[in-house]
């Protein structure tokens, strides 16, 4: 793909998410070496248990990152857009081969630059030890941060739940409105009962007493944050002195776990023997 193509914001998160932990030079041969492939709206983009051989960069366009769940559900993991990385969650499977943890849909049209794991090894290799020393620490201090920032989101509540996971996406793809923030995405209910970890009803009863006290609106199928300082300030304090915020790599809200009961509090976890 001709760089010229690609916009210039794009090419600007990668290269944020990336430079601290490579070389400029490395960055600019990673971003100018892809395959570049354009999926349609709800098209599938890598399923679960797919070989884990690549690295996606969605250069335009919204996707759905999926992890399926052995009911038949699914948990929306996050909405990925313009200049996020996905395909690097992996895990090993019973041949010893790295297969995909998640499963990623488009929910727009969407242009994805596709770079081999085979080409990122040896960008590595070039790397001075000292390099290859702070990369790890890098990986390291992400991966707690992910640990962390799950450990926060299972001890609330699904309202403050709902409240973190909108201010997020206000933060990723918001624009400014007379009233507030709006959030660019067309999300349903479900959706973002797939992010909360919680069921539709409950998500609706929840937006339903934002929208009362005067927190959200809908305009046609999008939301409009009305009052994000004073969320930000409150529910969202210990959350936004993380780390990770405005990570790349990152996640985003959500959360794994059993269905959850009719009362507005967080579904409790399953032990290894189903107790």
């Amino acid at each position: 793909m001709d760089l010229s193509a690609i916009p210039e914001e794009s090419q600007q998160r990668l290269r944020v998410l990336l430079q601290p932990w490579l070389a400029k030079e490395l960055v600019d041969e990673l971003i100018a070496h892809h395959t570049s492939v354009t999926y349609s709206k709800d098209s599938i983009i890598f399923l679960q248990g797919s070989p884990a051989d690549l690295i996606f960069w969605v250069v335009t366009g919204l996707v759905k990152l999926y992890c399926p769940l052995s009911g038949g559900g699914r948990t929306l993991v996050r909405l990925a857009g313009p200049g996020d990385l996905l395909g690097h969650i992996d895990f090993v499977d019973a041949d010893g081969r790295r297969s995909q943890a998640f499963e990623a849909h488009a929910l727009t049209k969407c242009a994805i630059a596709i770079v081999t794991r085979e080409q990122l090894n040896k960008l590595l290799q070039r790397l001075e030890p000292q390099q290859l020393i702070r990369l790890l620490e890098a990986v390291n201090t992400f991966w707690s941060s992910m640990a962390h920032w799950f450990a926060l989101f299972l001890g609330i509540s699904f309202r403050e739940r709902l409240e973190i996971t909108l201010d997020d996406l206000a933060t990723k793809f918001g624009v400014r409105d007379t009233r507030g923030t709006l959030l660019v995405p067309e999300l349903s209910h479900v959706d973002l009962a797939e992010m909360i970890g919680s069921s539709r009803p409950m998500v609706s009863r929840l937006v339903n007493e934002m929208i009362a006290e005067g927190a959200l609106a809908r305009r046609g199928k999008q939301y409009i944050l009305l009052n994000r300082p004073n969320l930000v300030n409150g529910t969202l304090a210990h959350f936004n002195r993380a780390p990770y915020q405005g990570n790349s790599l990152w996640l985003g809200p959500s959360v794994m776990a059993s269905p959850p009961d009719s009362r507005n509090q967080p579904p409790r976890l399953r032990t290894a023997n189903g107790s």
